[in-house]
């Protein structure tokens, strides 16, 4: 019989990666589930800070991607209700040996958000700047998200997040006359639009995969 107790200089086995399609889309709709809330929380409190003719637009643009990314999310879950138990699903890399914990990440993010926002309202007495410290550093933690779950489009949705207080400041540098509330609204509503478009791509990839 193997002995399966760990030695002395020998590393365990890697966890095995999802195998079953079944198994494959419900982490997908529950990924698709947190992206969705939180883009409506990144929403929430970007949207106060648009003004004038701009907001009606606004809103209605982020209805249209909340309604896109939910859709999505309902139809992952539904498709894994239907998809057979045993079915496979496609190849997975396991994660890396030595990589980055889901939890260490979270912590690290959580201490960053309140210890950042904290000086940044407390000491710099810019609470407009909440937002866009808060984007520089959710969009920083999807890097080693990415590792951790061997998610390599995370790094992409990490990119996109940043760039939103690089719009920001862009905006802020070429309009002078701009008000402070643009550190709030771009970083805000860019961060929830790149969140719901992230899930409503998965949705339509998942489709297309159906399909074929």
């Amino acid at each position: 019989m193997e002995n399966t107790l760990a030695r002395p200089g020998v590393r365990p086995a890697a966890r095995p990666a999802v195998r079953t399609r079944r198994e494959q889309l419900r982490n997908g709709g529950r990924g698709a589930l947190i992206g969705t809330a939180f883009g409506l929380m990144w929403f929430a409190l970007g949207q106060p800070a648009v003004h004038g003719a701009a907001r009606p637009a606004v809103l209605g643009a982020g209805l249209l991607l909340l309604a896109a990314s939910a859709a999505a999310v309902v139809r992952l879950f539904v498709l894994a209700r239907r998809t057979p138990a045993d079915e496979p699903g496609l190849p997975m890399a396991p994660a890396p040996a030595g990589g980055p914990k889901f939890l260490t990440v979270v912590l690290v993010q959580a201490v960053a958000l309140g210890v950042g926002n904290g000086f940044v309202r407390g000491s710099l007495h810019r609470p407009e700047l909440m937002l866009s410290w808060s984007a520089l550093v959710v969009g920083a933690h999807f890097f080693p998200m990415a590792r951790s779950l061997s998610a390599p489009v995370l790094r992409v949705v990490g990119v996109a997040m940043i760039s939103t207080v690089g719009l920001a400041a862009l905006a802020a540098a070429l309009l002078p006359a701009a008000p402070a509330d643009v550190w709030q609204a771009v970083p805000g509503i860019g961060c929830a639009a790149v969140l719901w478009t992230a899930c409503a791509v998965t949705g339509l990839r998942v489709r297309r995969r159906s399909a074929a």
